[in-house]
């Protein structure tokens, strides 16, 4: 029978439906007896009652814990999504910064990388850039030695600061390490960020999982419990019906057995004195035929009643057992909160791990930024070295020039000194002879003096010959010198 079906007849039935059955004899005293010992025994069922009002009881202790446990886990369900949601913000904050870092490295990487490989070009062109033997100095022992060294010509490399390039790209390599170190660090810690992540969301998708389909399919909170409250209240009501049909059809029965005992007993017992006497045949028959049916449905009313108890004790235990994974879900709930307790401690080493990281990477920026202008200024130099050396022979060239020019002059000069000083000899010769004779010696020590010869003399002032550059060479180096001038270098 099930809890919602409604209570069977009261045993007890109405004088018309009496009426409508045919009258029969009266019954014997045994018969009375004995519906009245059954309708005794049935009584016993007042037990099953009070333990169905005993169920009730404690199913409604079981809905208020029930609605104080689902009340508290569904608080702390809210608050955990809550802060898993600023949890979640702060990671992907966290995954900005480092890219975003990460960024600006690979930049100022690939800024690295363009002026190293035009420093590279540039030292390319040093190597290949032979210095003119003109240049060589001269009379140097260390390269008239018959070594292999001594007849390797001079290239414009021979003057570079291999150490110190070296050390400003070993320097670069080594922050570019640390900042590799670093982000590979802060990595490590993103992963373990989003595995806490991954756990903690897990987890809270299991409980909220859990919180919404328990064993019967049904969301677990306090009013998925009142549903079976009230049949419980129905069931109870029910059987508290049937025993009072019970209790009725007791006192008819033992009324019944009094009457068909003899009037001074009932003087005796009760002062029930002229009671049978009242009763007319009729009624009398009408009482014993409605007993006679009630007493053939005391057995189905007693098993109803047992039933009713059975259906009731199912819906306890299936209420108990709800209760049971409410508190097992408090228990989760708890023990996330517990986890979301410990990972606060893991999330302060996430945050100081990357102010470190931020902190790093500000000295880091500062230390590639500073190298990347070494690099960019070195680039510059060698470049303009190699300018400066065609200049050089430019001006190697302008100055032979000027040196050609300066001959020519002195040359010239000389020629005209030259006729100038045999014009004076054969003017003093001539004067000699005419006027010679006729001077006395003393009168003039000089009159028979030669003329002075001039001469022009080269004065180095320290300075060296000029190297013998071919105008070939000069004439590469002026070519070099316009094509850069376009834009080339």
């Amino acid at each position: 029978m099930s809890p919602s079906s409604p209570p069977p007849p009261s045993l007890p039935v109405s004088a018309s439906e009496a009426a409508a059955g045919a009258v029969g004899a009266p019954p014997q005293s045994v018969d009375l007896t004995n519906w009245f010992l059954d309708a005794k025994r049935s009584l016993a069922s007042v037990a099953l009652c009070a333990r169905a009002n005993s169920l009730v009881d404690s199913a409604r202790g079981a809905l208020q814990e029930a609605a104080i446990v689902s009340s508290k886990c569904l608080f702390l369900r809210n608050a955990l999504q809550d802060q898993l949601l600023v949890v979640i913000r702060v990671n992907r904050m966290m995954h900005s910064v480092r890219e975003a870092s990460k960024s600006d490295f690979e930049k100022i990487v690939a800024d690295l990388d363009n002026a190293d490989a035009r420093l590279n070009q540039t030292l390319g062109v040093l190597r290949k850039s032979v210095v003119d033997p003109a240049f060589n100095p001269p009379g140097n022992p260390e390269r008239e030695e018959s070594t292999p060294m001594a007849t390797k010509p001079r290239t414009l490399h021979d003057f570079v600061d291999d150490e110190g390039i070296e050390n400003l790209k070993s320097r670069l390599r080594h922050l570019i390490d640390q900042v590799q170190e670093s982000h590979d660090a802060l990595l490590t810690s993103l992963t373990e960020f989003d595995g806490d992540i991954s756990e903690l969301d897990t987890t809270i998708n299991n409980l909220t999982e859990f919180a919404s389909n328990n064993s019967q399919g049904g969301r677990i909170t306090s009013e998925s419990i009142r549903p079976q409250i009230h049949a419980l209240e129905e069931q109870a009501g029910a059987m508290a019906g049937l025993l009072e049909a019970l209790t009725q059809h007791y006192d008819r029965c033992s009324e019944a057995l009094k009457q068909s005992e003899p009037t001074t007993n009932h003087n005796q017992e009760g002062g029930m004195m002229g009671m049978a006497e009242s009763m007319s045949p009729e009624e009398k028959q009408e009482m014993y035929r409605v007993l006679e049916k009630d007493a053939m449905e005391v057995d189905d009313v007693v098993t109803e009643l047992k039933e009713r108890y059975n259906d009731m004790e199912n819906i306890q235990s299936h209420v108990l057992g709800q209760l049971e994974e409410l508190n097992m879900l408090r228990h989760n709930t708890y023990a996330t909160f517990a986890l979301f307790e410990q990972f606060q401690t893991n999330l302060g080493s996430y945050v100081e791990r990357m102010r470190e990281f931020e902190t790093q990477q500000e000295g880091y920026a500062r230390g590639m930024e500073d190298r990347l202008d070494e690099l960019w200024q070195l680039g510059e130099f060698y470049e303009g070295f190699i300018s400066a050396y065609d200049a050089m022979v430019i001006e190697v060239g302008r100055r032979k020039g000027v040196s050609v020019r300066m001959e020519t002059i002195i040359r010239d000069a000389m020629k005209k000194l030259q006729v100038l000083y045999d014009d004076d000899l054969a003017d003093r010769e001539a004067f000699k002879e005419e006027q010679g004779h006729l001077l006395p010696v003393d009168i003039w020590p000089g009159v028979m003096d030669p003329p002075i010869r001039s001469s022009v003399v080269k004065d180095t002032n320290g300075a060296s010959e000029l190297p013998g550059i071919s105008k070939e060479v000069i004439e590469q180096a002026l070519a070099r010198q316009q094509q850069q001038g376009k834009g080339g270098m």
